[in-house]
């Protein structure tokens, strides 16, 4: 972490970042105010596809500085490297040696994602992860251990929480504005298609996808679902062969009485489709798919309207952007995690549990006290 002096002069430009100000002091010298700001030295590890939209992420926020890069693709990282004024690296051990790194975010294949989170707290850091953090639960719980023992930060990111539309559905169902909440629908249809490589190192569609809809369910509306049952189908018979699912329904019960359900698609062709609707005692709250304009073009037998968003680094680009912005402030100012490790544990079990109903062919009860293992 580095502490940088401005002088007040500069304030007027930093204002409009409404990410910076509530970070900054201020303080009088030789009567002239300065802002002190506090500077994350993070290093990025992978430049797949999620490493290039937390790179993206990194480029609009304040109080951060990218000091490594770590590719295997040299070329890549290097480009990104002088883009930054970072250095490129094709191993990590010199970022976890190095005194100097506060942070660092793990953008690699899913199924490397805690052999590195667990090496940077090892080595002291405070680590930002998307999930799945582990493939069982005795790695989400070894993980989060490890950071309680180094104290530091472990901040799994379940970026739909960070949506500005879902976040606000969320909080005007906490306020009451909708009543007594009766029914939830969320939809995720993926657009395009991932591909066979990808959907084989996933954890399948219960752990890569589906978890994101259960995790909003219980964001959205503050309960735990305790039944669930889940039907599946293929329509494409590559994800088959690699005994995987590419459609499903999920339905869920509440203590409550509230139900909610779930629909999923590997592969809409119209786009990367994500709604969320909840109904209650005195009307319902609807967060629809984003749209870069409103123009409609209305002509002789047709009308034309904008496409809705092609894939999840551009439907999800602020929510990345929140994310990030959220997970520097709980490691400069500790601000309280957002997601905890209870919650990532209930996801990983209601994921679980929903895989098994779907397998079995009957709803099962959900037992968050169960040591599930797969």
């Amino acid at each position: 972490m580095v502490i940088v002096f401005m002088p007040l002069c500069v304030k007027h430009v930093l204002h409009s970042c409404q990410t910076v100000i509530p970070q900054c002091l201020q303080f009088q010298w030789l009567s002239v105010t300065f802002l002190i700001m506090m500077v994350l030295k993070i290093a990025l590890i992978g430049l797949g596809r999620a490493g290039r939209f937390h790179l993206n992420s990194i480029r609009r926020a304040s109080g951060i500085q990218l000091k490594y890069v770590v590719d295997l693709e040299s070329t890549a990282a290097e480009a990104v490297a002088a883009e930054f004024g970072c250095s490129a690296l094709s191993d990590t051990g010199p970022v976890f040696q190095d005194p100097d790194i506060d942070a660092v975010i793990v953008a690699t294949p899913t199924l490397t994602h805690y052999d590195y989170v667990m090496a940077a707290l090892q080595a002291g850091k405070s680590v930002l992860t998307e999930k799945p953090l582990g493939v069982s639960l005795k790695q989400i719980d070894e993980c989060y251990q490890e950071a309680e023992k180094k104290d530091r930060i472990l901040f799994l990111a379940f970026n739909r929480r960070f949506d500005p539309s879902f976040s606000q559905v969320a909080q005007r169902v906490k306020n009451g504005d909708i009543g007594t909440v009766q029914i939830v629908r969320t939809t995720s249809r993926d657009h395009p298609l991932p591909s066979m490589d990808y959907i084989k190192t996933s954890c399948g569609i219960f752990h890569d996808c589906i978890v994101h809809d259960l995790d909003m369910l219980r964001f959205l509306t503050g309960e735990d679902p305790e039944e669930v049952f889940a039907y599946g189908s293929n329509f494409i018979d590559s994800i088959k062969e690699l005994d995987d699912l590419d459609t499903v329904i999920v339905q869920l019960k509440f203590a409550s009485g509230m139900l909610a359900t779930i629909d999923i698609s590997r592969n809409a062709v119209y786009g990367y489709d994500q709604r969320v609707e909840v109904f209650g005692s005195r009307g319902m709250l609807q967060a629809e798919n984003r749209i870069a304009t409103t123009t409609v073009h209305f002509s002789e037998g047709s009308v034309q309207r904008p496409a809705i968003d092609p894939s999840f680094p551009t439907r999800y680009q602020e929510g990345y952007f929140i994310e990030l912005v959220s997970f520097r402030d709980c490691v400069l100012h500790g601000k309280v995690l957002p997601i905890t490790h209870a919650d990532a544990r209930k996801n990983y079990i209601m994921a679980h549990t929903a895989e098994e109903s779907c397998r079995s062919g009957k709803p099962m009860k959900i037992d968050y006290g169960c040591g599930v293992s797969k």
